[in-house]
């Protein structure tokens, strides 16, 4: 039995000097560390100069004065220079109603004169602004035509404007004609027609009616067009012509 003992550890001690000839071992409690070295990054620091926000300029068509509840305005802004784009464009005419965008259209409903802003917006919140003024006036007041060639007898009508809708006379008393009563509208952007009935006309030539058509001068102070009905002339050039506005009332001298 003891014999079998030495047997074994001899065994064990040769197994021991077999391993220990290979690598060495590790220490115990030792670490394989892996380490990294980057370069150093440097931070450059810019600054941009950023120029202030200067508004477009603006513009108004047509130009000249507007019939109230006729005329259609379009106002214009070129681009904005200067600030942080994009740019928003917004506008106030003058009157209580709003626009937006680069070109915006606005109809005055009653007569003054209006000024129009446009607001430039940046991205930064900044703003900066710009303005144009338009007058709107009414085709109220008396107009006194005159036919080219004179076939027909000058003509007093007197309008009454009520919105886009018109009220005519004409007194033709001092012609075979007599009274006339219509009624007619102004539109865009200066147009100006009437209706008118001479109902109590004697014959002859009797009852007709007749129609005025034009257009209206950028002044507002100048009809022109055509007629037609009237006895001896089928279709007449005529212009018509009323006194100079007083003020911002929309109102001409009688």
């Amino acid at each position: 039995m003891r014999f079998r003992y030495s047997l074994l550890l001899a065994v064990v001690l040769a197994a021991l000097s077999v391993r220990c000839a290979g690598s060495p071992a590790k220490p115990e409690g030792s670490v394989t560390v892996t380490v990294t070295t980057s370069t150093t990054t440097s931070t450059t620091t810019s600054t941009t100069s950023i120029p202030p926000l200067v508004g477009g300029g603006v513009s108004v068509s047509p130009g000249g004065s507007g019939i109230a509840a006729a005329t259609a305005f379009t106002f214009s802004a070129s681009p904005p220079s200067g600030g942080v784009e994009p740019y928003v464009i917004t506008w106030k005419f003058g009157d209580g109603d709003e626009g937006a965008g680069p070109s915006a259209s606005h109809i005055y409903p009653t007569t003054g004169t209006f000024t129009a802003v446009a607001t430039f917006t940046d991205s930064q919140a900044k703003t900066a602004q710009a303005s144009t003024s338009v007058a709107v006036r009414n085709v109220s007041g008396r107009w006194t035509a005159v036919f080219d060639g004179g076939v027909v007898a000058n003509q007093a009508i007197d309008l009454v404007q009520n919105g886009a809708a018109v009220n005519a006379t004409i007194n033709s008393a001092s012609t075979v004609f007599g009274l006339g009563a219509g009624s007619g509208n102004v539109s865009n952007p200066r147009n100006l027609s009437i209706n008118v009935t001479f109902a109590s006309a004697p014959a002859p030539p009797g009852p007709f009616a007749t129609t005025f058509i034009g257009r209206i001068d950028d002044a507002l102070q100048s009809w022109r067009g055509t007629a037609t009905g009237f006895p001896g002339c089928a279709s007449c050039t005529f212009t018509a012509t009323r006194p100079p506005f007083v003020g911002d009332s929309g109102a001409p001298i009688r």
